[in-house]
């Protein structure tokens, strides 16, 4: 038996284990749960790619759209000219954490990112692939501080990835290569552990930063590796002290998780920023976009995407 098949075997069996933990346990702990929550007197506003430290009962919603263009490729050591095109990304996610405790949450996040070729030039270079991914967590408050918060995730994610390959199924027939295959699917067991740290200077003004890294399953049938995510940035409400309902999120990312970045042994990275409505008390609501350095199969080069998003999340 492969170590691929055991690692699936024994997450079939933990799964269910974990999901009574996370559901079980916490349907006391609502009636203390804060809405909004705050470091400091801030009230930061969450951000889809950059994770805050808060303790709290929410959940979030989110749906982006993206687009690259200018892709180029050969086929084997034989340049083809004028071959390029657009690709578009397509992310969807949904996400709940429960508290359990003030210093303990424990969370889930169902998450499937798409990219596709939208003309026949990129439908050949890069072809179509998809990512669906199932996290479970803990969410730990390490320390406090009276403007500054720290917390620590432990987390198992299980990825699904579909490759559809078209240049690299006709080079393979090039070259006589044995079995050459259009699709593949590969399952991937991650398991991540991080740091999340935000600090509120004053009710206008806070700091965020966030850290990940995980060891599991590559793309690459057989290997293990490391894969990590490293962001930071700052948070603006205008609401309190200004009476404008607005927030203003900026942030700096790289990341090379699996979930986010389809080539294994580079990385992506981000700048973002989120415009969101700050007035209500138990939701928040806003429009994110984000510009990317993005890695792509036979580039020599990362290539520039556009990306937009509406996400939402509810504060029980």
């Amino acid at each position: 038996m492969s170590a691929s098949t055991t690692y699936h075997q024994a997450l079939k069996r933990i799964i269910p284990m974990i999901l009574i933990v996370l559901l079980v346990p916490a349907v006391k702990a609502q009636s203390d749960t804060l809405k909004h929550p705050r470091v400091g007197n801030h009230a930061f506003t969450p951000i889809t790619f950059s994770k805050l430290p808060l303790i709290n009962t929410h959940l979030s919603t989110h749906t982006g759209l993206g687009t690259s263009s200018g892709l180029v490729s050969n086929i084997g050591d034989l340049p083809v000219e004028g071959l390029a095109g657009e690709v578009t990304f397509f992310e969807m996610g949904f996400a709940y954490q429960q508290r359990v405790r003030n210093w303990l949450a424990a969370y889930m996040d169902i998450n499937v990112s798409a990219r596709l070729g939208t003309e026949l030039q990129s439908i050949l270079v890069q072809g179509f692939s998809a990512i669906t991914s199932f996290n479970i967590g803990w969410h730990i408050r390490l320390a406090e501080g009276e403007k500054s918060l720290l917390s620590g995730i432990l987390e198992l994610q299980n990825h699904k990835g579909s490759f559809t390959n078209v240049l690299g199924f006709v080079e393979d027939i090039l070259n006589d290569r044995p079995n050459p295959s259009l699709s593949e699917n590969i399952p991937l067991l991650v398991f991540a552990t991080g740091l999340r740290f935000a600090y509120g200077l004053n009710e206008t003004t806070g700091f965020k930063a966030s850290s990940t890294l995980a060891y599991g399953e590559r793309y690459i049938r057989g290997n293990y590796g490391y894969s990590y995510d490293l962001g930071a940035g700052v948070d603006f409400n205008f609401y309190p002290r200004y009476s404008v309902p607005l927030g203003l999120v900026l942030i700096y990312e790289i990341t090379s998780m699996p979930d986010f970045v389809f080539v294994d042994g580079k990385n992506s990275q981000l700048i973002q920023t989120k415009i969101a409505y700050t007035k209500a008390s138990d939701f928040s609501l806003g429009l994110e976009f984000a510009f990317m350095k993005y890695p792509f199969n036979s580039q020599p080069e990362s290539v520039t995407v556009r990306y937009a998003a509406l996400s939402a999340r509810y504060y029980f």
